[in-house]
């Protein structure tokens, strides 16, 4: 009996515990809410996300965008940003599964703002080559490698280099500085001619005029940019008074066979800029200056012409297709500002045709023959150039096509200048030069993104 007894208490125990531990589990819902915790964890997360993508660009985030697969609930930890804020939760650390936050409406995605960094290396490689150009340039002038005239295109296209690159970098404040560097170095030139003084040594006295020129054409520009008048004014009269003095020397020079064609039509030029300056300063309109330099180079382009009938190396083919472009490249802007365009666009294209004749016959024939030379290359390219931005403005629908072609001929000639491992004397600013231009071409596309 004690037995039943005992049986019977054994199992009503057993059932009442059993009946204590499912009640709790049967009335539980189906669905709990999450903690409140977490919610508030989740939005804090989200904000020092959107905080650290927008204010750091070195935020390692790996994109999400176009590597997810499609279904929703496959494991994605394989895709958790680098940066993802962990969850603390009673003393235990867990790394939740990335959320996706709201991206702040200015925000760079990761593709423009790796642009961006490639954009500011390339910005300082420019400015580092341009650095570059303007230290051997003035190594080779000061050792007399360089010719005067060599010398200052370089250091203007280095100069300008500068000056744009600092321009897109919104640091236009340090243009004054940089040109002020560069009178410096103009200046150091004409004390360097002077100190030469030697009257029998051919070209020397147009030499120290021209480097005159140079110095009063820049401290007009300074001027200019300070906006101070009565320097400009100054300047402006410098630049006159030596341009024509100029002029003077190379034509006497020319006349007895000391001054070449080329330095010839350098000097006509500067006096056709210094008058242009001058209407332009006064407010007149005066187009005889160009008419006088284009009378200039059309009596350069026959004599160019006599030579070349004669069997001549003044004649040789590439000078007579280079005198050419000058001409028609003067006369398309005089028709240019007479507004007679479809005369302005022949000529312009006639120069651009010219011109890239002569630097195909350059790079074709003379440089493997050792009768050109990497600069002189270059200076038929800027011509052609010259001539193409000059149509393009006028003819939009070939723009496309004379870009495509200048860029051609840019590579070929960055590609010939990489290839010259002997770079002594002046053979480094001459390659450098090359570059320059080029990345001069990548200076102008970022100008242009940043005027639409």
């Amino acid at each position: 009996m004690s037995d039943r007894i005992h049986f019977c208490i054994s199992c009503s125990l057993l059932l009442f515990m059993v009946g204590l531990v499912v009640a709790p589990s049967s009335s539980q819902s189906p669905s709990p809410e999450p903690p409140r915790q977490n919610y508030t964890s989740l939005q804090t997360r989200q904000t020092v996300q959107q905080f650290l993508d927008e204010e750091s660009e070195q935020t390692a985030l790996v994109s999400l965008s176009g590597v997810l697969p499609e279904n929703n609930n496959q494991d994605i930890k394989h895709y958790i940003p680098l940066n993802v804020v962990p969850q603390i939760t009673a003393g235990k650390t867990e790394q939740q599964s990335p959320v996706s936050a709201p991206k702040p409406k200015n925000q760079v995605p990761k593709q423009n703002w790796s642009s961006s960094r490639a954009v500011r290396q390339k910005l300082e490689q420019t400015v580092e080559t341009a650095n570059g150009l303007i230290y051997q340039s003035e190594n080779s002038f000061s050792r007399g490698l360089l010719p005067l005239v060599d010398y200052n295109l370089a250091l203007n296209l280095a100069y300008d280099t500068k000056i744009k690159a600092a321009e897109i970098q919104n640091q236009s404040h340090v243009k004054l500085q940089l040109l002020n560097e560069k009178r410096n170095l103009i200046q150091k030139a004409v004390e360097q001619l002077q100190a030469f003084n030697q009257p029998a040594a051919q070209g020397w006295y147009g030499d120290l005029v021209h480097a005159r020129l140079l110095l009063a054409q820049n401290d007009y520009e300074i001027a200019g940019v300070s906006n101070n008048r009565d320097r400009q004014q100054a300047a402006l009269g410098q630049v006159t008074r030596l341009a024509n003095e100029y002029h003077s020397v190379r034509e006497v020079e020319f006349r007895v066979g000391e001054a070449g064609i080329d330095e010839y039509r350098r000097a006509s030029r500067a006096v056709n800029i210094a008058r242009q300056e001058q209407n332009r300063f006064s407010k007149v309109k005066d187009e005889t200056s160009l008419m006088n330099y284009a009378e200039d180079l059309r009596q350069i382009e026959t004599a160019v012409e006599w030579f070349s009938s004669n069997g001549a190396g003044l004649g040789r083919a590439d000078l007579v297709d280079l005198s050419k472009a000058h001409l028609n490249y003067v006369e398309g802007r005089y028709s240019q500002n007479q507004n007679r365009e479809s005369e302005s666009r022949k000529f312009f294209a006639d120069s651009l045709q010219q011109a890239k004749a002569a630097w195909e016959l350059r790079i074709d024939q003379y440089y493997p023959k050792g009768t050109a030379n990497l600069h002189d290359i270059t200076t038929s390219w800027i011509l052609w150039n010259a001539s193409g931005s000059a149509l393009s403005e006028l003819k939009s629908s070939q723009s496309a096509n004379i870009k495509q072609s200048l860029t051609e001929g840019l590579d070929r000639m960055v590609n010939t200048a990489d290839q010259i491992t002997d770079r002594r004397g002046r053979l480094a600013g001459d390659i450098s030069m090359v570059h320059c231009l080029k990345n001069s071409e990548f200076l102008v596309e970022l100008q242009n993104v940043q005027k639409k």
